[in-house]
């Protein structure tokens, strides 16, 4: 079977029309025309009503159930391709959240260095809920991600590496700079600086904000957890950040939130379950992966 018949039927049942999907594959009508005649001899079975008097396509329920097959079977394609085009090319595209990359990832990095890995990393930088649908899609070979709790992702593997709890951060003087803890309900009055959506910060705000019946004012979103740093420091509002992210050099005061039942940040080491490792993503592997306890 010619992966490319295929691709013409998919396009065939979405736009239901032989001359649009024959532009759109830069070859002629006729050729989209004996693409389906062979796929249908294939399968034993109708695929395209094609009602000529009044020029217009119907999807048949077989053609139906194989539309929804081909849609799999293009996507694990593409994956396929990726992976093997970034296989010839010895760089292994590694996925890093910001906060991961910039407070966990460098304390790795001395390893990485001395087995010559650093210079094979293509690293992407993006929250880990857009990270967690590339590897998904085969665009990354790895990734190292964020999750509030245990990450349920079945069609990858997932190794779990630390958890970390999340915190209330203010400036130093602040009026919440006198105390150690707080209730997430207290702060129902305080504005509150956070990261933008596709971070995992924003499912465990709101957690918080649900478990708490609360709706404080969010005043700016970021994608730059510097910036939303220095937004606290200047007493914009608060934030909720891991733990990890809030370094002595940054001059913040953090308050453990007394909530039970609360979300930890998880942070765990995702790669495909289908990925031909090669040496050094092996290599690499063994490096972020802790020594079993055993």
């Amino acid at each position: 079977m010619n992966t490319r018949d295929l691709a013409y039927f998919a396009a065939l049942t979405k736009v239901k029309n032989f001359s649009q999907v024959a532009h759109q594959f830069g070859v002629t009508q006729p050729t989209i025309t004996m693409a389906l005649k062979r796929l249908e001899a294939h399968f034993g079975i109708q695929l395209i009503d094609r009602d000529q008097s009044h020029g217009q396509v119907t999807v048949t329920p077989a053609g139906v159930v194989l539309a929804s097959h081909v849609r799999v079977i293009t996507a694990e394609l593409a994956a396929a391709e990726a992976e093997l085009a970034r296989a010839r090319s010895g760089k292994i595209r590694f996925g890093l959240p910001p906060i991961i990359g910039n407070f966990y990832f460098p304390t790795l990095a001395p390893r990485l260095m001395q087995a010559g890995l650093i210079d094979q990393l293509d690293t992407v930088e993006a929250g880990s809920q857009n990270l967690l649908a590339d590897l998904r899609a085969g665009h990354l070979d790895g990734a190292l991600l964020g999750s509030t709790g245990p990450l349920n992702a079945p069609a990858l593997t997932v190794q779990p590496l630390r958890q970390v709890p999340f915190t209330i951060v203010v400036a130093p003087d602040h009026p919440l700079a006198a105390q150690t803890h707080v209730s997430f309900a207290d702060l129902q009055d305080e504005p509150f600086v956070t990261l933008a959506e596709g971070f995992v910060h924003t499912k465990a705000f709101d957690w918080f904000t649900h478990t708490a019946g609360i709706q404080p004012s969010v005043v700016y979103r970021t994608q730059d957890v510097g910036l939303l740093k220095h937004m606290v420091q200047a007493k914009v509002g608060i934030a909720l950040l891991a733990e990890m992210a809030v370094q002595p050099a940054d001059h913040l005061h953090t308050l453990t939130l007394d909530d039970p039942g609360q979300p930890t940040f998880d942070i765990a080491l995702v790669t495909s379950k289908t990925l031909q490792q090669t040496p050094a993503f092996t290599q690499l592997l063994t490096i972020l992966t802790p020594p079993s306890a055993d």
